[in-house]
Protein backbone atom coordinates (compact mmCIF):
# COMPACT_ATOMS: atom_id res chain seq x y z
CA UNK A 1 0.00 0.00 0.00
CA UNK A 2 2.46 2.41 0.91
CA UNK A 3 4.76 1.76 -2.26
CA UNK A 4 1.72 2.31 -4.85
CA UNK A 5 1.46 5.83 -2.77
CA UNK A 6 4.59 6.98 -3.32
CA UNK A 7 4.71 5.67 -6.90
CA UNK A 8 1.49 7.47 -7.67
CA UNK A 9 2.87 10.27 -5.79
CA UNK A 10 5.86 10.52 -7.52
CA UNK A 11 3.61 10.81 -11.53
CA UNK A 12 1.41 13.29 -10.03
CA UNK A 13 2.98 15.44 -8.32
CA UNK A 14 5.05 17.39 -11.26
CA UNK A 15 2.04 16.80 -13.46
CA UNK A 16 0.27 18.73 -11.46
CA UNK A 17 3.23 21.37 -10.47
CA UNK A 18 3.52 21.56 -14.40
CA UNK A 19 -0.24 22.72 -14.59
CA UNK A 20 0.09 25.17 -11.79
CA UNK A 21 2.96 26.68 -12.88
CA UNK A 22 1.55 26.64 -16.93
CA UNK A 23 -1.55 28.26 -15.25
CA UNK A 24 -4.27 29.78 -17.71
CA UNK A 25 -7.04 27.39 -19.01
CA UNK A 26 -4.64 24.50 -19.33
CA UNK A 27 -5.31 24.84 -15.78
CA UNK A 28 -8.39 25.58 -15.19
CA UNK A 29 -9.25 22.11 -17.70
CA UNK A 30 -6.99 19.97 -14.90
CA UNK A 31 -9.49 21.74 -12.08
CA UNK A 32 -12.58 20.89 -14.09
CA UNK A 33 -11.91 17.73 -14.27
CA UNK A 34 -10.79 17.16 -10.98
CA UNK A 35 -14.20 18.68 -9.88
CA UNK A 36 -16.23 16.35 -12.45
CA UNK A 37 -14.64 13.33 -11.05
CA UNK A 38 -14.94 14.57 -7.30
CA UNK A 39 -18.47 14.83 -7.98
CA UNK A 40 -19.28 11.56 -9.83
CA UNK A 41 -17.46 10.03 -7.06
CA UNK A 42 -19.59 11.92 -4.26
CA UNK A 43 -23.58 11.33 -5.97
CA UNK A 44 -22.32 7.58 -6.86
CA UNK A 45 -21.38 6.98 -3.47
CA UNK A 46 -24.61 8.76 -2.32
CA UNK A 47 -26.41 6.30 -4.77
CA UNK A 48 -28.17 9.28 -6.51
CA UNK A 49 -30.14 8.73 -9.72
CA UNK A 50 -28.12 8.96 -12.85
CA UNK A 51 -30.28 12.27 -14.03
CA UNK A 52 -29.25 13.92 -10.58
CA UNK A 53 -25.90 12.95 -11.03
CA UNK A 54 -25.28 14.22 -14.34
CA UNK A 55 -27.34 17.64 -13.93
CA UNK A 56 -25.16 17.74 -10.34
CA UNK A 57 -21.66 17.52 -12.59
CA UNK A 58 -23.06 19.75 -15.53
CA UNK A 59 -23.86 23.08 -13.04
CA UNK A 60 -20.94 22.13 -10.54
CA UNK A 61 -18.29 22.20 -13.51
CA UNK A 62 -19.90 25.60 -14.26
CA UNK A 63 -18.72 27.20 -10.51
CA UNK A 64 -14.53 27.19 -11.63
CA UNK A 65 -15.51 29.02 -14.87
CA UNK A 66 -17.31 31.49 -13.04
CA UNK A 67 -14.49 31.63 -10.98
CA UNK A 68 -11.96 31.66 -13.40
CA UNK A 69 -13.18 34.42 -15.54
CA UNK A 70 -14.74 36.53 -12.52
CA UNK A 71 -12.95 36.05 -10.00
CA UNK A 72 -14.05 36.20 -6.41
CA UNK A 73 -16.99 38.32 -7.14
CA UNK A 74 -18.73 35.27 -9.30
CA UNK A 75 -19.07 33.24 -5.71
CA UNK A 76 -22.08 34.93 -4.34
CA UNK A 77 -24.71 35.04 -7.57
CA UNK A 78 -23.98 31.88 -9.39
CA UNK A 79 -23.55 30.19 -5.76
CA UNK A 80 -26.77 31.48 -5.57
CA UNK A 81 -28.64 30.53 -8.80
CA UNK A 82 -26.82 27.16 -8.79
CA UNK A 83 -29.50 26.68 -5.38
CA UNK A 84 -32.23 28.09 -6.72
CA UNK A 85 -31.94 25.97 -10.13
CA UNK A 86 -32.01 22.84 -8.11
CA UNK A 87 -34.90 24.26 -5.93
CA UNK A 88 -36.77 24.76 -8.77
CA UNK A 89 -36.19 21.58 -10.24
CA UNK A 90 -37.90 20.09 -7.09
CA UNK A 91 -41.33 21.65 -8.26
CA UNK A 92 -41.02 20.44 -11.73
CA UNK A 93 -39.24 16.94 -11.11
CA UNK A 94 -41.03 16.34 -7.63
CA UNK A 95 -41.87 12.80 -8.61
CA UNK A 96 -38.95 11.53 -10.03
CA UNK A 97 -36.97 13.51 -7.08
CA UNK A 98 -39.16 12.09 -4.52
CA UNK A 99 -38.28 14.11 -1.78
CA UNK A 100 -36.05 17.70 -0.63
CA UNK A 101 -33.14 15.04 0.63
CA UNK A 102 -32.03 14.54 -3.30
CA UNK A 103 -32.05 18.20 -3.93
CA UNK A 104 -29.96 19.07 -0.80
CA UNK A 105 -27.70 16.20 -1.38
CA UNK A 106 -26.73 17.47 -5.11
CA UNK A 107 -26.59 21.01 -3.48
CA UNK A 108 -23.90 19.80 -0.62
CA UNK A 109 -22.04 18.19 -3.33
CA UNK A 110 -21.56 21.05 -5.08
CA UNK A 111 -20.83 23.75 -2.23
CA UNK A 112 -18.68 20.76 -0.82
CA UNK A 113 -17.01 20.36 -4.25
CA UNK A 114 -16.79 22.65 -6.39
CA UNK A 115 -17.56 25.91 -4.60
CA UNK A 116 -14.70 25.29 -2.05
CA UNK A 117 -11.66 23.78 -4.71
CA UNK A 118 -12.99 26.70 -7.31
CA UNK A 119 -10.92 28.65 -5.21
CA UNK A 120 -7.67 27.67 -6.22
CA UNK A 121 -8.16 29.03 -9.29
CA UNK A 122 -8.40 32.59 -7.78
CA UNK A 123 -5.43 31.93 -5.47
CA UNK A 124 -3.47 30.45 -8.40
CA UNK A 125 -4.56 33.70 -10.62
CA UNK A 126 -2.98 36.50 -7.85
CA UNK A 127 -0.46 38.63 -9.89
CA UNK A 128 3.29 37.28 -9.76
CA UNK A 129 2.56 34.94 -6.83
CA UNK A 130 -0.43 32.95 -7.22
CA UNK A 131 1.42 29.83 -8.45
CA UNK A 132 4.12 29.95 -5.51
CA UNK A 133 0.86 29.90 -3.18
CA UNK A 134 -1.15 27.65 -4.83
CA UNK A 135 2.23 25.75 -4.87
CA UNK A 136 2.75 26.45 -1.27
CA UNK A 137 -0.87 25.48 0.35
CA UNK A 138 -0.84 21.99 -1.33
CA UNK A 139 2.56 21.35 -0.68
CA UNK A 140 1.49 22.14 3.44
CA UNK A 141 -1.45 20.47 3.24
CA UNK A 142 -0.22 17.12 1.90
CA UNK A 143 2.98 17.46 4.39
CA UNK A 144 0.60 17.28 7.12
CA UNK A 145 -1.87 14.79 6.28
CA UNK A 146 1.68 12.41 5.38
CA UNK A 147 2.69 13.49 9.18
CA UNK A 148 -0.93 12.84 11.08
CA UNK A 149 -0.33 9.43 8.81
CA UNK A 150 3.25 8.31 9.99
CA UNK A 151 3.02 10.00 13.74
CA UNK A 152 -0.47 8.40 13.91
CA UNK A 153 1.03 4.86 12.92
CA UNK A 154 3.99 5.26 15.04
CA UNK A 155 2.68 6.81 18.55
CA UNK A 156 -1.20 7.07 17.74
CA UNK A 157 -2.96 5.82 21.16
CA UNK A 158 -5.46 8.23 22.10
CA UNK A 159 -8.58 8.46 19.55
CA UNK A 160 -9.88 11.39 18.82
CA UNK A 161 -13.17 11.23 17.33
CA UNK A 162 -13.74 7.25 17.14
CA UNK A 163 -17.50 7.53 16.34
CA UNK A 164 -16.38 9.10 13.12
CA UNK A 165 -12.99 7.98 11.98
CA UNK A 166 -11.89 5.07 14.99
CA UNK A 167 -8.51 5.22 13.56
CA UNK A 168 -7.47 8.87 13.65
CA UNK A 169 -5.79 9.54 17.10
CA UNK A 170 -4.84 12.83 18.82
CA UNK A 171 -0.96 12.34 18.38
CA UNK A 172 -1.74 11.87 14.92
CA UNK A 173 -3.99 15.12 14.54
CA UNK A 174 -0.95 17.41 16.49
CA UNK A 175 1.43 15.50 14.02
CA UNK A 176 -0.19 16.84 11.23
CA UNK A 177 -0.46 20.49 12.73
CA UNK A 178 3.46 20.40 13.33
CA UNK A 179 4.03 18.80 9.99
CA UNK A 180 2.40 21.38 8.21
CA UNK A 181 3.49 24.33 10.17
CA UNK A 182 7.19 22.58 9.17
CA UNK A 183 6.48 22.89 5.52
CA UNK A 184 4.96 26.24 5.88
CA UNK A 185 8.65 27.47 7.18
CA UNK A 186 10.40 25.18 3.93
CA UNK A 187 8.12 27.12 1.68
CA UNK A 188 10.16 30.48 3.04
CA UNK A 189 12.96 28.99 0.88
CA UNK A 190 10.28 30.20 -1.94
CA UNK A 191 7.90 32.47 -0.45
CA UNK A 192 8.90 34.86 1.55
CA UNK A 193 6.03 35.31 4.46
CA UNK A 194 6.07 37.31 7.68
CA UNK A 195 7.17 34.59 10.50
CA UNK A 196 3.93 35.47 12.30
CA UNK A 197 2.06 34.90 9.53
CA UNK A 198 3.95 31.68 8.22
CA UNK A 199 3.41 30.15 11.81
CA UNK A 200 -0.28 30.56 12.11
CA UNK A 201 -1.31 29.55 8.47
CA UNK A 202 0.67 26.17 9.40
CA UNK A 203 -1.09 25.56 12.18
CA UNK A 204 -4.69 26.55 10.40
CA UNK A 205 -3.84 24.68 7.39
CA UNK A 206 -2.79 21.37 9.30
CA UNK A 207 -5.99 21.90 11.34
CA UNK A 208 -8.36 22.94 8.57
CA UNK A 209 -6.71 20.03 6.67
CA UNK A 210 -7.46 17.45 9.40
CA UNK A 211 -11.15 18.69 9.49
CA UNK A 212 -11.50 18.12 5.99
CA UNK A 213 -10.29 14.33 6.23
CA UNK A 214 -12.97 14.05 9.22
CA UNK A 215 -15.42 15.33 7.24
CA UNK A 216 -14.87 12.95 4.71
CA UNK A 217 -14.47 9.99 7.01
CA UNK A 218 -18.04 10.94 8.80
CA UNK A 219 -19.48 11.03 4.96
CA UNK A 220 -18.26 7.81 4.07
CA UNK A 221 -18.74 6.14 7.88
CA UNK A 222 -22.61 7.46 6.87
CA UNK A 223 -22.89 5.83 3.37
CA UNK A 224 -21.18 2.83 4.83
CA UNK A 225 -18.22 2.79 2.24
CA UNK A 226 -14.07 2.86 2.86
CA UNK A 227 -13.31 4.89 -0.30
CA UNK A 228 -15.05 6.63 -2.99
CA UNK A 229 -12.99 5.09 -5.53
CA UNK A 230 -9.92 3.28 -6.32
CA UNK A 231 -9.16 5.35 -9.09
CA UNK A 232 -5.76 6.59 -7.26
CA UNK A 233 -3.69 3.04 -5.82
CA UNK A 234 -2.43 3.41 -2.61
CA UNK A 235 -4.94 6.64 -2.27
CA UNK A 236 -8.32 5.62 -3.13
CA UNK A 237 -10.55 8.03 -5.29
CA UNK A 238 -10.25 11.95 -5.74
CA UNK A 239 -12.36 12.94 -3.10
CA UNK A 240 -9.94 10.73 -0.73
CA UNK A 241 -6.68 12.50 -2.17
CA UNK A 242 -8.15 16.28 -2.18
CA UNK A 243 -10.65 15.76 0.79
CA UNK A 244 -7.84 18.48 2.91
CA UNK A 245 -7.44 20.23 0.44
CA UNK A 246 -10.88 21.75 -0.01
CA UNK A 247 -10.67 22.65 3.44
CA UNK A 248 -7.25 24.24 3.20
CA UNK A 249 -7.25 26.42 -0.06
CA UNK A 250 -10.14 28.61 0.57
CA UNK A 251 -9.05 29.55 4.23
CA UNK A 252 -5.63 30.06 2.88
CA UNK A 253 -6.52 32.06 -0.01
CA UNK A 254 -8.47 34.60 2.25
CA UNK A 255 -6.02 34.76 4.79
CA UNK A 256 -3.36 35.24 2.44
CA UNK A 257 -5.47 38.49 0.49
CA UNK A 258 -7.20 40.02 3.80
CA UNK A 259 -4.29 39.89 5.91
CA UNK A 260 -1.01 39.55 3.87
CA UNK A 261 -1.83 41.34 0.59
CA UNK A 262 -4.56 44.00 1.51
Amino acid sequence: MLLKRIIVALIFIPILTFFILWGGFLFLGLICTIIGFGLFEFYRGMKREKLLTNIGILLGMGIPFSFYLMGEKAASPILTLVIFLFLFGQFFEFKRWRNSTDAFINIGGILYISFLFSHILILRNIPRIGSTLTITVLFATWMGDTGAYFIGEKWGKHKLLPEISPHKSKEGFLGAVLVSSLAMFISRLWLCLPLIHTAILGILIGTMGQMGDFFESMLKREIGIKDFSKILPGHGGILDRFDSVLFTVPLFYYYVKYLIIS
